[in-house]
């Protein structure tokens, strides 16, 4: 092996993101006042949801009933959930959680948040425990149902409704 390969191998390794280690990153957005929003993995209070999401997404329409359920058992003051909107030029997604009563933090313009957690398409979701680790990450056409399912016991909470 050159130099150069050994070279552009390090490089590569120690470009990877923490996510390769199943920690969350932080990040800085905005939220649907117009405030700053900032999330920082290494000082959270409680565990936290970071949904990536579109108000035209079915999928994350399918979805995020299921996520509100989760939000609903646990209660506000023992998780978060962050609604990150992301490929979203013509939606209003403020309209959108207020029509569908989700009780979301929401975090416009959540692009560079995505390519931050290498997100691609919606709904991307990710589960961050108290220490700042991800604990869980949906997986490509996992029902809304399993996601519910999986985010309860990683929670600790009873299954089925709230």
């Amino acid at each position: 092996m050159t130099v150069r390969s050994l070279l552009l191998m390090a490089l590569l390794f120690f470009s990877v993101p923490a996510l390769a280690q199943d920690k969350a990153l932080a990040w800085h957005g905005t939220g649907a006042d117009g405030r700053a929003i900032d999330f920082d993995p290494q000082h959270l209070q409680r565990p936290a949801i970071l949904l990536f999401w579109a108000t035209w997404c079915p999928y994350c329409k399918a979805l995020m009933p299921y996520l509100q359920h989760v939000y609903d058992a646990a209660g506000s003051d023992k998780l978060d959930v962050y609604a990150i909107d992301f490929k979203d030029e013509d939606g209003d997604p403020v309209a959108e959680l207020r029509e569908r009563k989700q009780t979301f933090t929401l975090v416009r313009d959540g692009d560079p948040i995505a390519a931050l957690y290498g997100v691609k398409g919606t709904p991307g979701l990710f589960l961050v425990d108290a220490k700042g680790d991800i604990v869980y990450k949906r997986s490509g056409g996992d029902a809304p149902e399993k996601v519910e399912a999986a985010l309860r016991e990683k929670l600790g909470l009873p299954p089925g409704a709230p």
